[in-house]
């Protein structure tokens, strides 16, 4: 079963295969997935998960890039490549046979297929394929129709008592319910605010994107791309991020890297990805895009969070700049 949530100008619109129903609120909308779910059929019947969602996420992501099926194989090479404990698996397995993403020891299509999109940074697809799993778990059906996000007391009251089992159900309920998004809010939260932050996971790379866009948006980035001052706005989609004109026709696109640097001296790096995204552009012909590169830079103890900005147009870049991510959470403009 496949549900999506759409809310636009105070209408909540409910997707299913079998077409959309509108409601006047959220919580009718929230209602009628309830019902839905409630009535849909379960197979397994109990729950088991110690260990953080993006464990389980990162685990699917690396079987699926390195082509492995089987799950003992998949998950002793995925704990030795990131340095962790084999007695990881008889904790980890249990999770993935719950949410029936191991069939006769071997990784599902639907494993392979939440591991890819993972890794594409495709969340909201991500998250819905774990949504479907989700339902075939009667445990899991229950804690979707009862629990209301930010109270872990309504999970209790169907059984979880370990904190970790408490915190990570929450992680993963969260992460289906928000549709992927809230699989990000840490991770760039982190970039954005704090002095020091890790490297921005690849599979957020599109939100941070968007979010920084979006935070640039104003008549002089138009103008570097020769662009009318009004009607152009940030799209996000399957198919990347954009600057689009409301009637659709015109698109422009935004390029963007995930990039860490491990020594202090960044700049040549930098200028290497610049200009192998500029030879992408010449060859695509492609007359306008914005560059949108967040990057970290390892100075020790600390990684500084930097974002490199430019415009380029007609082959030429017509604007250039390195931004602090403090200037892009407050309303700041190109200067």
């Amino acid at each position: 079963m496949k549900i999506e949530l759409l809310v636009s100008e105070g209408e909540v619109t409910v997707v299913t295969e079998g077409g959309k129903t509108m409601f006047r609120s959220i919580d009718d909308a929230l209602a009628y997935i309830k019902s839905m779910i409630n009535n849909s059929e379960c197979v397994r019947n109990s729950w088991y998960i110690r260990v953080p969602l993006m464990r389980i996420l990162n685990l699917l992501a690396y079987a699926s890039d390195k082509g492995l099926r089987n799950v003992k194989e998949a998950l002793l090479s995925y704990l030795k490549a990131n340095g962790l404990s084999e007695s990881n698996v008889r904790v980890i397995e249990p999770t993935l046979q719950a949410l029936g993403l191991v069939n006769n020891g071997v990784l599902t299509e639907d494993a392979i297929r939440i591991g890819e999109l993972f890794r594409r940074g495709l969340l909201t697809e991500c998250a819905r394929l774990m949504m479907k799993m989700a339902y075939g778990n009667c445990v899991l059906r229950s804690m979707l129709i009862n629990y209301k996000p930010g109270n872990p007391e309504s999970l209790k009251a169907i059984g979880l008592r370990r904190r970790d089992e408490l915190n990570y159900t929450i992680q993963l309920l969260d992460f289906m319910i928000s549709g992927g998004l809230i699989g990000c809010v840490d991770s760039v939260n982190e970039f954005l605010h704090s002095k020091c932050s890790r490297p921005v996971c690849e599979c957020c790379g599109n939100y941070l994107t968007y979010y920084i866009l979006s935070r640039l948006l104003s008549f002089k980035l138009f103008d570097y791309l020769d662009l009318p001052r009004l009607g152009y706005s940030p799209v996000i989609s399957n198919e990347g991020i954009f600057l689009m004109h409301p009637n659709g026709e015109d698109k422009v696109p935004v390029v963007s890297r995930i990039i860490e640097f491990n020594q202090a001296n960044y700049t040549p790096g930098l200028r290497e990805i610049v200009d192998s995204i500029e030879q992408e552009l010449r060859r695509s012909n492609v007359s306008r895009a914005v560059l949108i590169i967040p990057f970290t830079v390892n100075y020790g103890d600390c990684s500084i969070g930097k974002v490199y900005v430019s415009t380029y147009l007609r082959g030429v870049f017509t604007y250039a700049k390195i931004y602090d991510p403090h200037e892009l959470t407050g309303e700041s403009t190109i200067n």
